[in-house]
């Protein structure tokens, strides 16, 4: 494979129901009912009734975001998207649910300030499943900012979202799972501005472990970064000889959900105070990353205990590591490259990026873990619109290609460590025989 070229995978098209129109900007229609942006946040409008076309959208459940609702003409609605504050990334992120007292077609605008239209959008009857828009139902406008979508809806809630909603309850619910197992412990690691909990797992069968960390989820939108870690956890917990062998070396210090807050609100990028967590990894202003931070610097003792491997999941246009280049001194000593080479055998036909980068000032947990404990440190981002039976597939396949290799460097380590010890041992005993023959 390739890693300077990369492809995009796309679900299954299916047909639905809904007609939105994305624009930059839209003539301003006769009434708008919604919020105005302050420095920081966007408060919402959650619920919106339009009586004479018997209508109603809803932005009243975790992970919704639209700022504001208007009535254009018969069939025919505008909704508002705005980030929580500027300047930010275009992750422009929305979802509502809409209902009609009659099964009729509608047309709705999304209009972004200070974003374009990114996200592909997903549909579901019950918040659960989700299905891709088919293409079909989707037109860009002529400056490819915004796009044309059409469905039908009815009595029954039609959610719309930028992707699958992979929200905090969906989170909690998979770490209370995990939590089940006899060799996971999951504890609160700290809170967040809104005083929602941080949670962390420790997934391990062993009293003497080496450790790897794993995150994701300190932007809101990066669903598909959940994925993926959700894949690659999975693989470790499971009851195979590879798997139980690597929890009797390893403890896995994993922290899903960083920015709750962000995440319930449907933000764009931030946390409530408008900043990006990912750039938070120096100063940690925000008791997010601290939170993280002070669960994992305890963790670093070497010789005999230290941090292994940093994974930190986000998603972006497409799949992609970055990684710190290879003669860059990292420990385990070119563990990138051997893993990297051991997925691409592995996974004939799938091309992802590798961009080396020592993250510059942009305080990345990437590059604050690499500098604090000199392990390989990667971010893995998966694209937006990467085929999600894909995401499964090779995540599993990354998580197994990582044990096969940390597993011998841990038993290495450690074997290494017990002679050393036995060498400070010998003499101490010879001394104390000698004594005790002189005393005799």
């Amino acid at each position: 494979m390739n890693r300077s070229n990369f492809r995009y995978w796309l679900q299954p098209k299916r047909s639905l129901l809904l007609v939105v129109i994305a624009t930059l900007a839209m003539p301003a229609p006769a009434s708008i009912h919604g919020a105005d942006a302050t420095a920081t946040h966007i408060a919402p409008i959650r619920a919106e009734r339009f009586s004479a076309d018997g209508v109603t959208f809803r932005s009243d459940f975790p992970g919704a975001k639209v700022s504001s609702y208007a009535h254009l003409k018969t069939g025919e609605f505008e909704l508002t998207i705005r980030p929580e504050n500027t300047p930010i990334n275009n992750s422009a992120w929305y979802a509502f649910q809409v209902t009609s007292e009659r099964a009729r077609a509608i047309a709705v605008r999304l209009s972004y300030e200070n974003g374009t239209h990114r996200y592909h959008p997903q549909v579901s009857r019950d918040g659960r499943k989700w299905t891709r828009l088919d293409d079909d139902a989707i037109q860009r406008t002529k400056d490819k900012r915004g796009a044309i979508l059409q469905l039908n809806v009815g009595t029954d809630p039609l959610w719309v979202a930028g992707q699958e909603m992979i929200d905090r309850g969906y989170l909690e619910a998979w770490m209370a799972g995990l939590a089940d197992l006899p060799f996971v412990k999951k504890s609160v690691i700290g809170r967040s501005i809104e005083d929602r909990p941080i949670h962390g797992l420790q997934i391990t069968e062993s009293d003497d472990p080496g450790h790897v960390v794993i995150i994701g989820r300190q932007h809101p939108p990066e669903v598909t970064g959940s994925l993926g870690l959700m894949a690659f956890v999975d693989r470790l917990v499971e009851a195979d000889g590879m798997a139980a062998e690597f929890r009797k070396e390893f403890q896995v210090t994993l922290v899903p959900l960083v920015n709750p807050d962000g995440v319930d609100r449907g933000y764009w990028r931030h946390n409530v105070k408008g900043v990006d967590l990912n750039r938070d990894w120096g100063s940690f202003a925000q008791p997010e990353t601290r939170a993280v931070r002070d669960r994992v610097l305890p963790l670093h003792r070497p010789p005999d205990h230290r941090i292994y491997l940093w994974l930190d999941f986000h998603s972006t246009h497409q799949d992609v590591f970055y990684t710190q280049p290879d003669e860059t001194e990292t420990f385990p000593p070119l563990f990138t490259r051997q893993w990297l080479d051991a997925f691409d055998h592995r996974t004939p036909g799938y091309s992802v990026r590798r961009v080396n980068s020592l993250g510059g000032k942009q305080q990345t947990s990437m590059q604050w873990a690499h500098r604090t404990f000199g392990a390989a440190s990667i971010t893995y981002e998966f694209g937006d619109n990467t085929d999600r039976a894909e995401i499964r597939q090779v995540t599993r396949i990354a998580a197994e290609e990582m044990m096969r290799l940390l597993v011998p460097v841990r038993q290495r380590e450690k074997a290494a460590t017990h002679r050393s010890d036995e060498n400070t041992r010998k003499p101490d005993a010879a001394a104390r025989d000698g004594i005790r023959t002189g005393d005799r």
